[in-house]
């Protein structure tokens, strides 16, 4: 009876499990509250875990999560520190200091996934979701968006409704879902890695020609979003994905897709004019290099604690009149390092590169056992740190939290039988 009840205990911890990672799979490509959803009752689930002691982790993955930890923790004591030492003047935005918890996401992920991860469902979701994300994407990309959404979903229209190309021959940034083509490219990135992984590892047939037709999805939706830094995040990727995982036909295959996207690009005169501004965006007195030299200057101003998690805004607002700020620039140094350094100081920097650092190392060591989810998670982690010099992605929840999710379950056990 003892041995039945536990049974029985168990599984309605996996139909939990199975049921919050699904949750958190549909927000990929739907809505990023539900994403948020996934992520929060990720980490309920997780913490309920440890209360009574069923979580079991390797001794690389308790690494990691304790990192994830440190590292949210001082994100919330931060702007504390900022009030008592003057570096900052008053609270961060609710909204913003909230986003700290999206830090521990992917060691939830990690954590409950100890108890199963349903694979095949994971796999189905994503892939369906993306492919009718693309979709959506090349009509907005093509049509200017026709319907008003309802209110209670606060979705913004004028970016859809930005034309990058001519009068003659408009050309609209897609948003997916998400209406927002940043959101919608960046969040591209995050799966294009497992995408990849499966194509060049993966045994079954059927599983690489559907990873084929996402990862088809996946750059279409980015070229249609006209986000260079994705793109170029997502041609690297795949170079490295192809070079490390396909050999003979298949990799000059796929060298031949990326060849045609370049080419599609160097045809096209909006992304032609992009890429024209790119240089002095970076490097000249475009808005990036604005962002990053005000940065650097709270920094310097302040480079042991920060001026508090979620206060870059107003540090930085406070020097419009010698620097010339603007409310939108603002809001971050537009490069993940050395946002994290102005807001949570050489501390939160340290944390930071540990927490990366060790999930890096996990990531790597399963990857050479064979896991295609920690390939995956590999691929997209390089992708990320490809698009975080010049953004800082966690400003975007939806962007942050799809990047966990692939980074939690590529340290989750796998077996190759386990997706048949």
């Amino acid at each position: 009876m003892v041995t039945e009840t536990k049974t029985v205990e168990a599984g309605r911890w996996r139909t939990a499990v199975a049921a919050v990672l699904g949750l958190y799979a549909v927000g990929l490509v739907l809505a990023e509250a539900v994403l948020q959803a996934g992520a929060i009752l990720a980490t309920a689930l997780a913490l309920a875990l440890a209360v009574t002691k069923r979580l079991r982790l390797e001794k690389d993955v308790r690494a990691f999560v304790l990192a994830s930890v440190a590292l949210c923790v001082w994100q919330l004591l931060s702007p504390a520190v900022a009030l008592m030492t003057g570096a900052a003047t008053k609270w961060p935005r609710g909204a913003r200091y909230g986003q700290a918890l999206d830090t521990v996401a992917g060691a939830a992920v990690a954590c409950i996934g100890t108890l199963g991860v349903p694979w095949l469902m994971l796999g189905g979701l994503i892939a369906g979701g993306w492919l009718a994300a693309a979709a959506l994407g090349l009509f907005q990309h093509r049509v200017p968006w026709p319907w008003e959404p309802p209110k209670f979903t606060k979705l913004n229209l004028s970016r859809l409704h930005e034309n990058f190309g001519t009068e003659e021959h408009p050309r609209y940034a897609a948003g997916g879902f998400f209406f927002h083509r940043l959101r919608f490219a960046h969040g591209a990135i995050a799966v294009l890695g497992p995408a990849l992984a499966v194509i060049g590892r993966s045994k079954v047939t059927r599983q690489r020609v559907l990873a084929g037709a996402v990862v088809l999805a996946l750059l279409v939706s980015i070229y249609a979003a006209f986000a260079r830094a994705a793109l170029g995040a997502a041609l690297g990727v795949c170079v490295l994905a192809l070079l490390l995982l396909l050999r003979g036909t298949a990799r000059r295959a796929g060298l031949g897709v990326a060849v045609a996207l370049v080419v599609a690009v160097l045809l096209t005169p909006a992304w032609r004019e992009r890429f024209g501004k790119a240089v002095d965006n970076l490097f000249g007195s475009g808005e990036r290099s604005l962002a990053m030299s005000v940065g650097w200057r709270l920094v310097r101003e302040h480079p042991v604690v920060g001026v508090g998690f979620g206060n870059h805004k107003p540090a930085a607002l406070a020097t419009q009149a010698e620097t010339g700020i603007t409310d939108l620039l603002a809001t971050d140094s537009h490069n993940i390092w050395l946002t994290a350094w102005a807001e949570t100081g050489l501390v939160g920097l340290v944390l930071l590169a540990t927490m990366h650092g060790l999930l890096a190392r996990a990531l790597v060591r399963r990857h050479r056992a064979g896991s295609i989810p920690a390939t995956g998670a590999l691929l997209s982690f390089v992708g990320f740190h490809v698009l975080a010099l010049v953004h800082y992605l966690p400003f975007h929840p939806s962007v942050h939290l799809s990047f966990m999710l692939i980074w939690g379950l590529g340290l989750c056990e796998w077996e190759e039988s386990s997706t048949r």
